[in-house]
């Protein structure tokens, strides 16, 4: 038999709620900007412009593309992982519970 969590079900499921709309929100943010070359970079690091140049160029680009896909690709098991967080829980016919 599985060890119980140390945390229960409510606290569990907003922290899986809360992960997967920061990875959903910004995932499709960082996408968004990225694909429509809407980075913008702070004035500080404008002091290097080799980097600033390299990050807003078309590589940077597509590693911000690459990282949003990731992202999204997080949230979407993130999602996964809630709807079998809530079947388990909803479909278990323990009498203890």
């Amino acid at each position: 038999m599985a060890a119980p969590r140390p945390y229960s079900f409510g606290q569990d499921l907003l922290a899986r709620l809360a992960r997967f709309l920061y990875l959903l929100w910004g995932g499709m943010l960082l996408g968004t900007l990225a694909f429509f070359d809407r980075v913008r970079l702070p004035d500080f690091l404008w002091n290097w412009p080799e980097l600033a140049r390299a990050v807003t160029g078309p590589w940077g680009r597509g590693a911000f593309l690459g990282l949003a896909l990731t992202m999204l690709l997080g949230a979407l098991m993130e999602a996964w992982e809630l709807v079998d967080l809530l079947l388990i829980r909803f479909t278990h016919h323990d009498p203890e519970h």
